[in-house]
């Protein structure tokens, strides 16, 4: 009952707020940023404010594995244990395996998956893929059309004329099953359904991921570097503005960041992320939570992503610094005036051409990696 009431005030004060800063953001000299249009303004305010409720009531974003109202875009992949490894006489190798199986009781499920722009015809065989995954702290949002996170994919799928395939992966809600490796397994398995299923060609195969999916994506490559060979490297992988560092430290120094005021990312809910993605006992500073420190040698080209507006900027600058040093071919796009996640953002910020300046450029990306 008192979360009930919670919930009522939290609603009331977030509507007065949005009525304050509709006004106050007016006069341009009262923005958090000078560039900003009034539109940017208020919009990065009302979902900093939503974001704040969500993770005050600890929300729990609806997953079904049900079409719903995607109807045909709406896929459930199911995980496949063994992959036929070629390097190896045709032997099967295990697909989940190393950290991902750290944790016996957390183990692959049947996961859900959205086509962007449209579902493809069943009748052609694919020939080339983009697997993306949404962003999301580990604890909010999905690749539906009502978590507000479409655009993005939709627009890239356009533009490339690449079919995109957003993963519905699990979110780390209940503590002990489903932190680390929930996210990952499920990530894993979107790969092998493209590789098994649909026969596409791992150098035909993207990796995209906002956020906490651009973690994924970096872990997902780290699994396969590292711990599982048996698995391909795909063509490349697109992070935009990766979540890099999930140390306290990193976390608490969020709300005092230079760039806090013109971001709608805060310490509450990163520490939310932290905290339930990151299973007991286990460090903050383990490369697969913290890639920001524990950068390695990768053969998959990198494109990156930073707003310059966004609280995260530092972080993955250093990171796409680091990695190039570490021999990784990289290319760092800095998004001017940019908040966290413009990728998927930019239209309802007002910020349609710098969102789609940053997906062009990953598009050219993408085709320079498949000439070498």
């Amino acid at each position: 009952m008192m979360l009930f009431f919670y919930d009522i005030f939290q609603r009331v004060h977030a509507f007065a707020r949005k009525v304050f800063f509709l006004i106050y953001y007016i006069p341009k000299f009262n923005r958090p940023n000078a560039a900003w249009s009034h539109k940017t303004s208020l919009v990065t305010q009302i979902l900093k404010e939503l974001v704040r409720h969500r993770v005050a009531i600890r929300y729990r974003t609806p997953k079904s594995l049900e079409p719903g109202s995607e109807g045909d875009q709406f896929i459930v992949l199911s995980p496949q244990n063994t992959i036929t490894n070629h390097d190896n006489g045709d032997l099967s190798s295990a697909v989940y395996t190393g950290s991902l199986t750290a944790i016996p009781t957390i183990q692959p499920v049947p996961i859900g998956a959205v086509w962007f722009p449209d579902a493809p015809s069943p009748n052609v065989p694919l020939q080339r893929l983009v697997i993306h995954f949404h962003p999301s702290g580990f604890v909010l949002f999905g690749p539906r059309k009502a978590d507000g996170v479409s655009w993005g994919p939709t627009k890239f799928g356009q533009l490339s004329e690449w079919p995109v395939l957003s993963v519905q992966y699990r979110l780390s809600l209940d503590k002990d099953k489903t932190t680390f490796p929930a996210a990952i397994q499920d990530a894993i398995t979107a790969y092998v359904y493209a590789l098994e299923t649909l026969k596409i060609p791992a150098e035909n195969i993207v990796l995209s991921g906002e956020s906490a999916g651009g973690n994924l994506v970096v872990a997902m490559i780290r699994y396969i570097r590292m711990e599982n060979p048996a698995l391909p490297l795909p063509r490349a992988g697109l992070l935009w503005s990766p979540w890099l560092n999930m140390t306290r430290e990193s976390i608490l120094g969020l709300d005092t960041h230079r760039n806090a005021s013109t971001d709608y990312i805060e310490t509450g809910f990163c520490q939310w992320g932290a905290e339930s993605y990151i299973p007991s006992g286990w460090s903050e500073h383990n490369p697969y939570f913290t890639p920001l420190g524990n950068e390695f040698r990768s053969n998959v080209p990198l494109f990156i992503e930073a707003g310059t507006s966004e609280v995260l900027y530092d972080d993955i600058v250093q990171f796409a610094r680091n990695m190039k040093n570490k021999g990784t071919d990289v290319e760092l796009h800095e998004a001017l005036n940019a908040p966290h996640s413009i990728f998927s953002v930019g239209e309802v910020f007002g910020m349609t051409d710098i969102a789609i300046d940053g997906h062009a450029r990953a598009i050219r990306f993408i085709t320079r990696a498949g000439d070498k």
